[in-house]
């Protein structure tokens, strides 16, 4: 009778942490598929009953002498760092990925690889993203889970044996031992842009429906960056729609010919300002022609939002990354009579992106 309450006792401290944590871990509207083969797989939605033991820090060893230490979030998001011996020398990797529970078998599949370098030709900016091509879905049998201890089997690596832990002692996972909300949320950010393939997955993106606009930033707009040696001095007016969408065009100082109007997306998540390009001179972009990028938000009010962005191939004091600080200043009247037009028609908002990308 003790030993029952006590396991009752622990199961409902678990739904207490459940209903604690903010909703970004939860991640209930969140899905994505993952292909390999002729396998189709499915990762996200809400946490299962068979997946609550498996939520949390652990430690790990297999039969083929691996070891590892994993914190596995209830969004399916895990956080992990192996290491293995491979011709006489240690191996290690750290990484980020999904993980779930499917008919008594347990998945899980790495997003993010810190040994791979950042592809800055992907259209979506996403740091350390294992290419589609190497993206590997690995399926276990789930033998048992208890909240104390999991148990999970394969042909390739024997059993695998967890068993939970209250803190991390491998260096790098000790920075999950008190993780920050802030990190944790930027963290699921990155695996959803990781996960986007197509134009279908970037409207997704910037719909969510936990993730709404600020409405003191919409209306008309200027913009211009502080970029020492510009390819050309220009400034960019545009208008920010309550439905995540937006029109610009861009003005340079030495050019008289009539701007070009392009359409795209906008939206805010946990301090960084999202934005892509999906509309030019009247045609779709395609997705590999497209940039989605994110920017660190510096300062944010209704009549200045200032944002930066780092350029990697340039440099300060030559070591230092050069920051480009971009402005934007709410304006009265645009400069450009094409947008003036697209303010009062407003004929390319999210209805006629939805039409278009389907």
């Amino acid at each position: 009778m003790k030993l029952r309450f006590f396991f009752f006792l622990i199961q409902l401290g678990f739904f207490i942490f459940l209903f604690s944590v903010p909703l970004f871990l939860l991640a209930e509207e969140w899905r994505t598929t993952v292909t390999t083969g002729e396998d189709v797989h499915e990762f996200g939605g809400p946490l299962l009953e068979v997946e609550i033991p498996l939520v949390g820090k652990w430690k790990g060893v297999n039969e083929n002498g691996n070891n590892w230490e994993i914190l596995r979030r209830p969004n399916h998001v895990y956080s992990i760092e192996i290491t293995w011996m491979e011709e006489g020398k240690k191996e290690t990797f750290r990484g980020h990925g999904l993980w779930a529970v499917r008919k008594n078998k347990f998945l899980y599949v790495d997003i993010l690889d810190f040994n791979v370098e950042t592809d800055y030709d992907w259209p979506i900016e996403v740091r350390n993203r294992i290419p589609n091509d190497d993206v590997n879905v690995v399926v276990e049998k789930l033998k048992s889970a208890t909240v104390r201890k999991v148990i999970t089997g394969s042909k390739e690596s024997g059993n695998s044996v967890e068993t939970k832990v209250t803190e991390f002692e491998l260096l790098w996972m000790t920075l999950f031992n008190q993780p920050e909300a802030i990190e944790e949320a930027r963290l699921f950010d990155q695996i959803q842009l990781a996960r986007i393939e197509n134009l279908q997955g970037v409207v997704k993106f910037f719909t969510d429906p936990n993730h709404a606009v600020d409405r003191q930033l919409t209306g008309k707009w200027e913009s211009t960056d502080n970029d020492p040696d510009p390819e050309a001095y220009w400034k960019v007016e545009f208008i920010r729609r309550p439905d995540g969408t937006d029109s610009g065009v861009a003005i340079e100082e030495e050019d008289d010919t009539e701007p070009m109007l392009s359409h795209g997306m906008w939206g805010l998540r946990n301090g960084k300002y999202y934005g892509i390009e999906l509309f030019s001179e009247g045609e779709l972009i395609p997705f590999e022609e497209t940039y989605l990028y994110a920017d660190k938000i510096v300062k944010s009010t209704s009549e200045i939002l200032a944002t930066q962005w780092i350029d990697p191939e340039r440099k300060v004091l030559k070591f230092l990354p050069l920051v480009i600080t971009v402005t934007d200043k709410r304006i009265k009247k645009f400069e450009a009579e094409i947008l003036n037009n697209e303010f009062r028609d407003n004929l390319h908002g999210l209805k006629f992106i939805r039409q278009k990308i389907k």
